[in-house]
């Protein structure tokens, strides 16, 4: 008898292998800020998100902090986010979205919800609802596993 989770695993790891390269075969308008994909995820949680302190984001796009620290400065040398005092603790910073940065969130999300569609498109709206079901399960099943921070 097959085991499923031998299957899974494999496919898991396919998947993400095959969504990095789909994330890299994006192309952003001549006019458009070409954004890495870790930029971008920084970049989409504070624009979505609000702003936040750097520890916060660390934890939210499950990354070390030295790492954030830098991606938020390259996105604040870019002139996408920048940095205010936290009004409930005059010590820390929030990392917020400028307006450009915002503006920048948007095209890139707008190509990736394209692409997303174009992948899609032969799915039925029942295939998609379904999908979406099981993968956030599964996504919330990562966060609550205690795997996410190893």
């Amino acid at each position: 008898m097959p085991d499923d989770h031998v299957e899974i695993g494999r496919q898991f790891g396919i998947f993400l292998r095959r969504a990095d390269r789909f994330y890299a075969s994006l192309r952003v308008p001549p006019d458009g800020l070409d954004l890495e994909r870790g930029a971008y995820i920084l970049l989409s949680r504070i624009a979505s998100g609000g702003p936040a302190r750097l520890s916060a984001l660390a934890d939210d796009v499950c990354l070390d902090l030295s790492t954030v620290s830098r991606q938020v400065g390259a996105l604040e040398s870019a002139g996408l986010v920048g940095r205010s005092p936290d009004p409930t603790d005059k010590r820390a910073v929030l990392v917020g979205a400028t307006a450009s940065g915002h503006e920048v969130f948007a095209r890139n999300r707008d190509l990736w919800l394209s692409a997303l569609r174009d992948l899609l498109a032969d799915w039925t709206a029942e295939e998609r609802a379904e999908f979406t079901r099981l993968f956030t399960r599964l996504n919330e099943t990562i966060a609550t596993s205690g795997q996410e921070k190893r």
